[in-house]
């Protein structure tokens, strides 16, 4: 052989294990647990060149169709990722966990990342077969930002303003029943009452998930607001909020159930004594009433009352 063959031998058999190498970077990976598998890392979208991803946490052993949960991070529309407890969290209660990303204030504006959470309930109906679900039987959880669009996802159905344009249309976004953890509803009202963060300034979290200050765009801020979507058809929600929360004040939460309780949908509203956001004991060292256990074994048992048949 050459010297310009043994080249040409060398390059393509160093581009061909460079290829691998990028395929297993980007592939879904594998864990089993307990009876428990873990994907990790699915890529469920491509939004704009952007790459979205999902873990999903399955029983090895079930033998029915059961409810999935789909997990939708907080982080202030700018910040936070999936989280694959959460996903095992469900999977362990017999449920299908999912966990998913979705874009950024820093990536693309409002209603870019409703878009993409629609997208991945829509993803998971279509491959319900697939990982045992029953796609009549959706449900969506969420902590502050992602309370938020839990509700909206909740609230919205398959209203044509946020369903967003690609990836399983034919399939339904509409879930069946929601637990919103101190999540912000109307931008417009986020300073009612004293808090320690300002949301109605330019470089606020809302504003610049809007892409403009909240007051300029009323409008924008309307779209964005779970109450303007509700009708006695929206699923049973679950409001979970601390009572001393200086980040999301618990008169948001207030706002939606009224809202709800108003439209006959089924709700529930749960105010969590000494708790700050997040849930963290305010005052420094107090006890928050429910516990952080009590909170998560009514959130389950809200899904599987909700989602029962």
């Amino acid at each position: 052989m050459s010297v310009a063959h043994k080249f040409r031998a060398i390059t393509l058999a160093f581009s061909a294990a460079l290829l691998l190498c990028v395929v297993a970077a980007n592939a879904a990976t594998f864990e089993e647990t307990d009876g428990i598998t873990l994907e990790r890392d699915i890529v469920f979208a491509n939004a704009d060149g952007y790459e979205l991803t999902l873990d999903i946490a399955y029983s090895n052993d079930s033998d029915s169709l059961v409810p999935a949960i789909v997990h939708i991070h907080g982080g202030a529309w700018r910040n936070g990722r999936k989280s694959a407890g959460r996903a095992l969290e469900f999977a362990r209660q017999g449920l299908v966990g999912v966990s998913i990303n979705y874009r950024l204030s820093g990536v693309a504006l409002f209603p870019a990342g409703v878009f993409d959470c629609k997208r991945a309930i829509r993803w998971v109906r279509a491959h319900a077969a697939k990982y045992g679900i029953d796609p009549e039987r959706i449900g969506v959880v969420g902590g502050s930002a992602g309370g938020h669009l839990a509700a909206l996802l909740g609230t919205s159905g398959d209203d044509p303003y946020l369903e967003g344009h690609e990836g399983y249309l034919e399939q339904s976004s509409r879930v069946q029943a929601v637990v919103d953890h101190y999540g912000a509803v109307d931008f417009l009202r986020m300073e009612d009452a004293p808090g320690r963060m300002r949301h109605l300034t330019p470089d606020s979290p809302e504003s610049l998930w809007l892409g403009r200050t909240v007051t300029e765009v009323p409008d924008l801020a309307r779209m964005a607001n779970p109450i303007t979507y509700i009708d006695s058809a929206d699923p049973p929600m679950l409001i979970i909020h601390g009572e001393n929360d200086g980040i999301v004040i618990i008169e948001q939460s207030e706002y939606l159930y009224e809202a709800l309780r108003a439209a006959g949908v089924e709700s529930e509203f749960i105010r969590v004594a000494n708790a700050d956001h997040g849930y963290r004991p305010t005052p420094e060292g107090a006890t928050i009433i429910p516990s952080r256990e009590e909170i998560f074994a009514k959130e389950i048992e809200w899904f599987k009352k909700t989602l029962s048949k």
